[in-house]
């Protein structure tokens, strides 16, 4: 019997359980930081003038931007917001040291090299969501831009941050840039998060989940969470 290349394509991805290599509305490029690593990333397309999300996944090299929900990633797409989630250097098919990611300075370059990928597309302004120690990067970025005169986010989503977030930088120094910025944890984990509310420069909030996880597992066990986190950039950055 003879088969079309699409079905026996679909036919090896259901015996081997791979992972498909870009998501449902992806195109995979890539992108040079200021320090000349290359990062892999998923650009969703969208109008220019529109804002954009950078989405940075949970520690590498365990984990990379195919952790994020394509649903998800769709989701915020739908609203015609350039979407890009990348694989943070040392992780998935990027270049560079895994712990660089979030020791020292270069995880800021991996935000700065996104944020520029994104305008570059015609975005205008940009969003940050991240999960677990991709919130030390965020953090990093946010502060740096300010003193370089590069972007700042427009808002910024903490996806179960802890103290590996402040690696570099502390929250401190986070909040005095007024930020417009979400904290998602699980009750379990609630402890850093809701610690921030005494540094509210009066644009922060929290989301609290009794049966969340950790990072990019919480759209498993709370799936609640996309919508939330979707209609945190909604209201920041516009429908």
């Amino acid at each position: 019997m003879n088969r079309s290349p699409s079905l026996i394509v679909a036919t090896m991805v259901a015996l081997t359980g791979c992972k498909k290599e870009e998501a449902s509305g992806g195109e995979v490029v890539s992108i040079t930081t200021r320090d000349d690593v290359t990062l892999a990333a998923e650009y969703y397309g969208a109008s220019a003038g529109r804002p954009g999300i950078v989405l940075l996944h949970m520690i590498p090299p365990e984990w990379s931007r195919h952790d994020w929900p394509d649903e998800f990633l769709d989701q915020l797409n739908a609203h015609d917001y350039h979407v890009l989630p990348i694989d943070r250097r040392g992780a998935g098919d990027s270049g560079g040291e895994a712990e660089d990611a979030y020791q020292g300075e270069a995880g800021r370059y991996d935000v700065e090299a996104s944020v520029e990928y994104l305008i570059s597309k015609g975005a205008t302004g940009v969003g940050i969501l991240a999960a677990s120690n991709g919130t030390t990067s965020l953090a990093d970025y946010t502060v740096w831009a300010s003193g370089e005169g590069l972007p700042e986010p427009a808002a910024a989503a903490y996806l179960t941050g802890g103290s590996y977030t402040e690696n570099q930088t502390d929250m401190e120094e986070v909040a005095a840039r007024a930020i417009p910025s979400t904290f998602a944890f699980s009750t379990e984990e609630r402890e850093w998060s809701v610690d921030q509310e005494d540094l509210d420069p009066g644009v922060w909030s929290w989301l609290e989940y009794p049966d969340g996880a950790h990072g990019t597992r919480m759209f498993d066990t709370a799936p609640e969470v996309a919508d939330d986190l979707d209609a945190f950039f909604v209201e920041q950055l516009g429908e």
